[in-house]
């Protein structure tokens, strides 16, 4: 076990687990169930194709299951994923699927694959489903004789742009003692500024509901929690950014580059510019720091990126809504590569003249035709109109009014026009 960061004594440890929350590996672990029993621990062995690592028997000692609010990364092949390590599986737990439902649902998998091998169907797994997500996101402590103890994590392609595409498998750490001391809070979940969702919200909550009977108790958890926050600017202090880094500062420099971008604060990016920072630090999905700040809307930022003057690469930007036209027009100039969708993105929130310049630019992989383009935004702009009707009669909930719905219509309708007429672009101002 690791050292502990806060100390709790064997009766405060009682409170917490009447509480409903545990600690392992400074960590904590809300809706917390009680230890694992002996009978418990031989059902769950009757179903797997191995011993269970010391790391997993260690957790469902202090807790067998419960809840996580932390944060992880995981690297699908270049595809920064945010995991949702929620649930940790017990018995009879009313999420998606319990413990049982998820090591079946790995049995019958592996029947499947044997039944298509025509070879013998397995009736236990060597894969420990203990966590995850609903249906989309499972960690498993593997059992194979090459990989034993080491957690597997898989997540569930979804068909959205800048989004896992394709169900996706890593093995991303050597033990499950190893993800836990991995786990942390990459934003302060007690500062105001905090995003609405960021990871560690519940924790707080959870703690400032006990702290007025256990006042001692929810300070030591604050402690604790607080432990887990990333401080990027001490990790970040006197490193020169343009060396190899350790995994923490990696953690650390994604964490500042996100923090200017989503403040646009342009004094620290260009402290971190100068400190040697690479514009090709992936920050989301496969977005590097132009991408990324586009889909944040930071355009103060994306022209101080223009401005360093450095390779824009390859990677298609994907977001372009309230883009000035005239940036646009200097990201097709600059060699920018783009995603289709930012084509209707600009022409419906009024840059005309850059959704344009990028269709005739070409800067696109499978650019579809101009009348494909055309037919496209009319299709969409249907849609706005539908959907301003949705709002009036209140069938749908949007930011949106409907006269903002009815504008992007008519905007997206004059883009098509001058698709398929020989009119020039209107100039940016």
């Amino acid at each position: 076990m690791p050292t502990e960061i806060v100390p709790f004594c064997e009766e405060e440890l009682q409170q917490l687990r009447e509480l409903k929350i545990a600690i392992f590996r400074n960590k904590i672990i809300l809706d917390a169930q009680p230890p694992i029993t002996a009978e418990q621990l031989t059902e769950v062995k009757r179903k797997v194709d191995g011993e269970l690592p010391l790391g997993l028997i260690e957790l469902w000692k202090i807790s067998f299951g419960g809840m996580l609010d932390y944060d992880y990364q995981i690297n699908f092949d270049g595809h920064l994923f945010a995991a949702s390590l929620r649930e940790l599986y017990y018995p009879g737990s009313r999420h998606y699927d319990d413990l049982h439902g998820w090591i079946d649902h790995e049995i019958e998998t592996l029947q499947e694959v044997a039944e298509e091998d025509e070879t013998e169907p397995p009736t236990r797994t060597p894969f420990v489903p203990f966590g995850g997500f609903e249906y989309l996101e499972r960690f498993y402590v593997s059992l194979e004789p090459d990989e034993y103890g080491a957690v597997i994590a898989y997540a569930k392609g979804i068909p959205w742009k800048g989004r896992l595409n394709v169900d996706s498998v890593a093995t991303v750490e050597d033990s499950v003692a190893a993800l836990f001391d991995q786990l942390s809070l990459f934003e302060n979940p007690q500062d105001p500024k905090a995003s609405a969702f960021a990871h560690g919200k519940d924790m707080a909550q959870r703690i400032q509901h006990i702290a007025g009977q256990y006042p001692e108790l929810a300070a030591k958890l604050t402690k604790l929690m607080q432990a887990s926050v990333v401080d990027w600017r001490e990790t970040l202090q006197d490193v020169d950014l343009a060396n190899e880094l350790t995994h923490g500062q990696q953690l650390a420099l994604r964490l500042a580059l996100r923090y200017a971008i989503d403040h646009q604060d342009l004094k620290l990016l260009d402290q971190l510019r100068r400190n040697g920072v690479p514009l090709a630090t992936t920050l989301y999905g496969t977005q590097e720091m132009l991408g990324y700040a586009m889909i944040k809307q930071s355009y103060d930022v994306v022209e101080r990126l223009l401005a360093f003057d450095s390779d824009l690469g390859d990677k298609p930007i994907l977001a372009a809504t309230d883009c000035p036209d005239k940036l646009l027009l200097e990201l097709v100039g600059r060699g920018a590569w783009f995603d289709d969708g930012v084509v209707y993105e600009a022409a419906e929130t009024g840059a005309t003249g850059g959704a344009l310049m990028v269709v005739r630019s070409g800067n696109m992989k499978d650019r579809p035709a101009d009348q494909t383009f055309a037919e496209t935004a009319m299709q969409r702009a249907e849609k706005c109109e539908q959907d301003a009707a949705s709002v009036e009669l209140d069938d749908l909930s949007s930011y949106l009014t409907p006269e903002q719905y009815r504008e992007r219509a008519e905007r997206l309708r004059h883009f098509a026009s001058f698709l398929t007429s020989e009119q020039e672009p209107p100039q940016a101002d």
